[in-house]
């Protein structure tokens, strides 16, 4: 039997290529070309002489060669992964979460501080790029259920979307029909996410589908949407989860209470094995009590 190890950079290429499952999302993880990805796979097949990938009609599988590889070659990662941060900082231990920045600003970061009292010592990074952070982060929340290989997606909160403005604009609102009065204030994933709630999802829950809805400044984050909103520019879809402190404080209305099933649902992402990981598992549970008690 051969002593020698296959190449390590070829190795992560794998491991970042089974996970996507598309060697172009690999390229674009990895900041590397299509070619590069494809020649590193050839390598290590080589190097095992056994196919790791099966290609047909566009689609991209693991071997039965590949699924066994997969999980043992994660698992060597995660041990460097761990051995690192070991050697780096002994006294202390660092969880990398994932979310998308309005959640994580109108959310996440609010609540954070009774985590860190209870476990002072766990340090928290929290990063605000989700769709590049899956392999960096230990748990990413987000409103995405891109499927990975070996990651687990579990169902964590609900929140309901509606129609906030300032108290300003809100005066001359009793009803649906006088925001065509308005300027509506877009979300750019509405528009490229059809599960990502849009103005126009929203009338049509009303049963309102002839409404042209397309006019409006478009902001690539909520954050910015509700800003605008704040300063009276128009008015903006909120999620109930994001808006509650602006409504408290008075700085945006709900300008009528119109019932809708209209929400947006986020999930927790993660390695399967973290759950042995006793850092993760306290901001795991964390983050469920939380959700709870809201």
């Amino acid at each position: 039997m051969s002593k020698r190890l296959p190449p390590l950079n070829a190795l992560k290429v794998f491991e970042v290529a089974a996970r996507r499952l598309n060697f172009t999302r690999a390229a674009e993880e990895l900041h590397v070309t299509n070619a590069a990805v494809s020649h590193q796979i050839k390598l290590l097949e080589d190097f095992l002489g056994l196919d790791l990938f099966q290609r047909s009609n566009n689609v991209l599988k693991l071997t039965e060669a590949g699924e066994r590889y997969l999980p043992r070659i994660r698992e060597g990662f995660k041990i460097f992964q761990q051995a690192t941060d070991t050697l780096l900082n002994d006294n202390n231990v660092l969880l990398r979460v994932g979310v998308p920045p309005s959640f994580g600003s109108k959310w996440l970061v609010p609540r954070l501080y009774r985590f860190l009292n209870r476990h002072p010592h766990i340090r928290v990074e929290i990063v605000s790029e989700v769709d590049r952070s899956y392999r960096d982060c230990d748990i990413s929340i987000d409103f995405r259920r891109t499927q990975f290989a070996d990651f687990r997606i579990e169902p964590f909160i609900a929140t309901e979307v509606f129609p906030v403005c300032s108290p300003a604009i809100a005066k001359n609102m009793v009803q649906p029909a006088d925001l065509s009065k308005q300027t509506l204030l877009h979300e750019v994933s509405a528009m490229n996410d059809p599960d990502y709630p849009s103005w126009q999802s929203w009338f049509s829950t009303l049963g309102v589908n002839d409404k042209d809805v397309r006019k409006g400044p478009l902001f690539t984050l909520a954050l910015m949407a509700l800003q605008a909103a704040i300063d009276g520019q128009g008015v903006a879809l909120g999620q109930a989860l994001l808006v509650e402190y602006d409504i408290a404080a008075g700085r945006l209305v709900r300008p009528f209470n119109v019932e809708t099933p209209l929400r947006l649902d986020y999930y927790l992402i993660y390695a399967a094995d973290m759950k042995e990981n006793a850092a993760f598992q306290a901001f795991h549970q964390w983050l469920i009590s939380e959700a709870q008690s809201r």
